[in-house]
């Protein structure tokens, strides 16, 4: 009852220090299925360190109780748990569509930082999906709406991203982020082994008045290219 009251008044902090209470009173199963429903509400609130909490104690709860199984509850427990781990990871994998649909960036390094959500992963199931860059010139305007580059937290979450597109291997997200943050390194390290690419972004660049303020950047990138074409 102190559960559900402190859950409707969305005292979620709160709420969650019961569920330790309700798993020895009513067993794992009734924890579970709530702490479920405050992983949901936290995360629709933006609470992901709170969210990181309970998805650590929902993925340890069930093999808490193993000691005290005989063998046949222990099979069934198994089962259950199986099925309760698939809630967690259809929660947390549903949240990050949502983020990463809605392009809230900043929002989503918080989330994979709580919850050490598995991003690589998901990217690489997710790239012609919710993770799908439409074009190069509507995604560098619309992330760097998002993302605000003008702030150290903002910067610091577009150098998060560009580490897991890097491993994905996620060259349109590695172009606008990289260009975001004027990574010319990795710029001339992707367009070195694919000149169509290079010809594409440079086009793209110098034909949106938006994007003036890349000129320089493009200067840098063409003399760094042209120098090593030179070179070989």
């Amino acid at each position: 009852r102190l559960f559900e009251e402190c859950f409707q008044r969305q005292w979620y902090r709160t709420a969650a220090c019961y569920i330790l209470v309700i798993a020895k009173l009513e067993g794992s199963s009734v924890s579970q299925y709530n702490a479920l429903r405050l992983l949901q509400a936290t995360l629709d609130e933006s609470l992901y360190e709170l969210a990181g909490e309970l998805v650590r104690f929902l993925l340890r709860s069930g093999r808490d109780y193993e000691h005290v199984a005989s063998e046949s509850e222990r099979l069934s427990l198994s089962k259950e748990q199986s099925a309760h781990i698939n809630s967690v990871k259809n929660i947390l994998e549903s949240h990050a569509g949502y983020l990463m649909s809605g392009r809230e960036l900043s929002k989503l390094v918080a989330f994979v930082k709580g919850t050490q959500f598995d991003l690589v992963e998901y990217l690489q199931r997710e790239r012609c999906g919710s993770a799908r860059l439409e074009s190069f010139a509507a995604g560098i305007e619309l992330i760097g709406q998002k993302l605000q580059m003008g702030t150290l937290q903002s910067r610091l979450d577009a150098e998060f991203l560009l580490a897991h597109m890097c491993t994905v291997g996620f060259k349109e997200w590695i172009v606008v982020l990289a260009t975001l943050l004027r990574r010319t390194e990795v710029l001339i390290d992707l367009f070195q082994d694919d000149m169509r690419l290079w010809k594409a972004y440079s086009t793209t660049l110098q034909s949106h008045p938006a994007f003036v303020e890349y000129n320089d950047l493009l200067e840098i990138i063409e003399d760094q290219l042209s120098l090593q074409d030179s070179e070989k």
